[in-house]
């Protein structure tokens, strides 16, 4: 059954975005009670064929009793009891079909309510395409390709495929989480929400051409939520140079001298991302001028944003073009600490990571520091999916293996890096659907910034086949992102493969 565009209603509200946790909607939009069952939802008062046909049958016997009436002028009345058909033969009332109501969350504090009447068969393409309606966002065409329905919770997020059906993911929820998350006692799983965010599939060249101010404030919102969540670590220069933008944007453009030290210390967290707070001396509030919200109200006054908003949109959508990791998909992951000497020997917590995966490479996010640990583009590494050696211990994870070249004192040798999560299975098929759209437009030459006259190694990829890839390594490799490799626990091999290095638990006999 289609859609009907009375069913939608577009409810603005804002709230509270806590910085542990994903967004989450207040109590009296909660989509989902704490009991698993789909909501309650509201009744559609229509009028279906069964009840039509009995109305028009009563109509008719009303008719057919005024003729009677004028045909015969007493009719005597029945003296006989009237008995009632045994409960057996007694047809019970078919109970209505109602509606299923969902509310789909928007980065931009947007909730779109819908009355969707056939949840078993509408699908994720059907609800983007009632989305980006005139009446609802009003998006052109082009939305569709850039946007998508995710469903995400504190612990994992999916994006949905276009044929997917919401109720059919909602109702196997619980067992995805218990196939890709870790159950401890500090994480208390909540229920998931519907988000209407951006396609990681979606290429940032094409975004960078886009023209429709209502798609470029979607997108805005969307990558000041990752700015400010830490999601994009960016270093403090970086982040001023963004909250002044957004500053220009929401406090408008009039006197933002007015704006002091204090006003921006009590709305931090609208402007200014946490981990900045976290040195010592910021803490313990030594050198109040260094402070990240006095930075902030100084570098105000000592520049002028001008511009129309949608320049001021493109402007911040451009500091973030920038970064790597941009449009990524974010999976939560481990490593190992990096310790060396005496210390190997004592037990040590792996440091939590992120796995952000977009269309040009992988990267590896310090969730502790906010802060890239390494970054790798598609070109630059092979990887290799791994289960784990007990399958029934929970604390034996699969793992992604990471391996890269490098230029190390003089000499080229490959470095491997183990991450553990139980999202490795996702986390290998996004890389390997990557990696295949790289060598499609590789073999069509699409690709202009590779350096071919370097000649070409076959390096083997996650489904074992092999694929040509440029020698991009005869300068400096490892400058072309900045990596922290002193921060990661690494197992080194020369070009004969032979380990000549190794740290943490990683052992090799041969």
């Amino acid at each position: 059954m289609e859609l009907d565009n009375k069913y939608i209603t577009i409810v603005p509200v804002e709230y509270p975005r806590n910085r542990q946790q994903f967004i989450r909607p207040p109590d009296e939009y909660s989509d989902f009670p704490q009991n698993r069952n789909w909501p309650h939802t509201r009744a559609v008062r229509t009028e279906s064929s069964s009840t039509m046909r009995r109305k028009e049958l009563k109509r008719s016997l009303e008719h057919k009793r005024s003729h009677s009436h004028s045909r015969t002028e007493h009719i005597q009345p029945c003296l006989k009891p009237i008995i009632s058909a045994p409960l057996a033969f007694q047809t019970a009332p078919k109970p209505k079909k109602r509606p299923l109501g969902v509310y789909i969350y928007t980065m931009a504090d947007v909730v779109l309510h819908m009355d969707i009447e056939d949840a078993n068969t509408t699908t994720v393409s059907d609800l983007v395409d009632i989305i980006i309606q005139p009446k609802n966002l009003g998006l052109s065409r082009a939305a569709k390709n850039i946007f998508t329905i995710w469903m995400k919770s504190n612990v994992l997020e999916v994006q949905l495929k276009p044929y997917h059906k919401l109720l059919t993911i909602y109702q196997k929820w619980g067992s995805l989480e218990e196939k890709y998350c870790i159950r401890t006692k500090k994480v208390i799983f909540k229920e998931p929400i519907l988000s209407f965010q951006r396609n990681v599939f979606f290429p940032r060249k094409d975004e960078e051409k886009i023209k429709d101010q209502k798609i470029i404030e979607l997108l805005y919102a969307e990558a000041k939520y990752n700015v400010l969540q830490g999601r994009y670590p960016v270093e403090v220069n970086h982040c001023l140079m963004l909250a002044s933008l957004q500053c220009r944007i929401e406090l408008g453009p009039n006197n933002l001298q007015q704006y002091t030290s204090s006003f921006f210390r009590n709305n931090r967290e609208k402007f200014l991302p946490s981990h900045l707070y976290k040195s010592w001396s910021t803490w313990l509030n030594l050198d109040r001028k260094s402070t990240p919200h006095s930075r902030l109200a100084d570098h105000l006054k000592h520049i002028q944003i001008t511009g129309s908003d949608r320049k001021l949109y493109h402007k911040y959508l451009e500091c973030c073009y920038m970064l790597p990791f941009y449009g990524c998909a974010f999976f939560h992951g481990q490593i190992e600490q990096p310790v060396r000497g005496l210390m190997s020997l004592i037990n040590h917590k792996d440091v939590p990571i992120y796995v952000a995966v977009n269309t040009e490479g992988v990267y590896i996010l310090d969730c502790v520091e906010n802060s890239l640990l390494l970054g790798l583009k598609y070109q630059d590494f092979s990887w290799e999916f791994a289960k784990p050696s007990q399958e029934d211990n929970e604390h034996c994870l699969p793992c992604i293996f990471l391996q890269f070249l490098l230029l190390e004192n003089g000499t080229r040798v490959s470095k491997i890096l183990q991450v553990f999560s139980k999202q490795a299975v996702m986390i290998d098929a996004l890389i390997a659907c990557f990696v295949e759209d790289f060598r499609h437009k590789l073999a069509m030459n699409e690709y202009d910034d590779v350096d071919r006259t370097g000649g070409f190694e076959h390096i083997s990829v996650g489904d074992g086949s092999q694929i040509p890839l440029a020698h991009l390594y005869r300068s400096e490799p490892q400058s072309r992102l900045c990596n922290k490799l002193n921060k990661l626990t690494l197992a080194t091999f020369d070009e004969d493969g032979h380990c000549i290095g190794q740290m943490g638990s990683w052992s090799f006999s041969y």
